[in-house]
C-alpha cells in the first residue's frame, strides 16, 4: 500500500489497497494514520460498496461511528443533483458547524456521474492556521466564532441553528490547531465589534481559500473520499444540472447526533 500526495499541504491518494475487501487490522491502523496525518483520503476508482461495506469503512475512521443522520435507520444517504441539496452551488463549510455537535468524518463515494466533469473542491483549516502571521494568531488566541444556519436558507421547516466554536479549534484527532472559520456559516467574532468581526473574517478568508490552497477533486465513477470535516472544508462551486447527467454521491458521515436530535435542541433555543 501506497499514499500519494494529492494536495502540498493535505490529501493522499491510496493505492495498493483493495476497498472492496481488504480489512487487515494493520492495514486499516496503516490507513488511520495517514487519515490523521494527512486529512483526506482518496481510493481512486473502485467499485461501488454496498450499504454494509461503506459503514464498516467509515467506522475505521471513528470515533464517533457512522450516524443515522436523519433519524429513518439508514446510515447511507445520497446527495443527488434531482435535489437541491446535491445539485446547487455551496460556499466552503464543514458540515454542521452551526451545530453544538459537528460531523467528524465524511465518507463519500461517487456512483453515477454526467458526462462532463464534476468536482468538489477542498482547502485544509490545519494548513490555514500554520499560514497566519503570528500577530494574527495572537489576536485569535480565546475568539469564538458564531456559525449560524438561518432557516429561511434551508427551504425545510426547520429553526434556525446557532453553535459558537473557537476560531482557534484544536483538533480532538492529532492535537493541530485549526482555523474553524467558514464562509458558509460564519457571521462574527463575538469579542470584538461587529466591524472589526468583518474585517478579520475577510483577511482569514485570504489565508484559507487562496488559489494555491484549494484542491479540486474532479469525481470519476467509483472514487471514495474520507475526510476529517473539521480539518478541511468543502465546497460545490458550480451547479449540477440534472439535464446534462445524473450526479449521486453516496454518503456516510461519522457523528454523536442525528440530524432530527440537533433540529430539536435548535427548537429549544429558539423557543426559549
Amino acid at each position: 500500500m501506497e499514499f500519494r500526495p494529492v494536495h502540498p499541504e493535505f490529501g493522499v491518494e491510496v493505492t495498493g489497497f483493495d476497498l472492496a475487501r481488504a480489512s487487515d487490522p494493520a492495514e486499516i491502523a496503516e490507513l488511520v494514520r495517514a487519515y490523521d496525518e494527512h486529512s483526506l483520503l482518496l481510493f481512486r476508482g473502485g467499485e461501488s460498496l454496498s450499504h454494509a461495506r461503506h459503514e464498516e469503512v467509515a467506522s475505521w475512521f471513528g470515533p464517533p461511528g457512522p450516524v443515522d443522520n436523519l433519524g429513518n435507520g439508514a446510515f447511507v444517504t445520497v446527495l443527488d443533483n434531482k435535489d437541491a441539496a446535491g445539485s446547487v452551488p455551496l460556499p466552503f463549510h464543514s458540515d454542521q458547524t452551526y451545530t453544538h455537535d459537528p460531523i467528524r468524518s465524511i465518507c463519500l463515494q461517487a456512483i453515477a456521474l454526467p458526462d462532463a466533469p464534476t468536482s468538489t473542491t477542498f482547502v485544509s483549516g490545519i494548513a490555514a492556521w500554520a499560514a497566519l502571521p503570528d500577530d494574527l494568531k495572537a489576536r485569535l488566541e480565546g475568539k469564538t466564532l458564531r456559525h449560524v444556519l438561518d432557516k429561511s436558507a434551508t427551504g425545510m421547516d426547520w429553526p434556525t441553528f446557532v453553535a459558537d466554536h473557537p476560531v482557534k479549534y484544536i483538533s480532538e484527532r492529532s492535537g493541530r490547531p485549526i482555523l474553524l472559520v467558514t464562509e458558509h456559516h460564519a457571521t462574527r467574532i463575538l469579542e470584538i465589534d461587529e466591524a472589526e468581526s468583518d474585517a478579520v473574517l475577510q483577511e482569514l478568508y485570504s489565508y484559507l481559500y487562496a488559489p494555491e490552497r484549494r484542491y479540486e477533486h474532479v469525481w470519476q465513477e467509483g472514487d471514495l473520499l474520507v475526510w476529517d470535516n473539521m480539518a478541511l472544508q468543502h465546497a460545490r462551486t458550480a451547479q449540477s444540472d440534472p439535464g446534462e447527467g445524473r450526479r449521486a454521491l453516496q454518503r456516510v458521515a461519522l457523528c454523536n447526533s442525528t440530524l432530527p436530535e440537533l433540529i430539536e435542541i435548535a427548537r429549544a433555543r429558539e423557543a426559549a
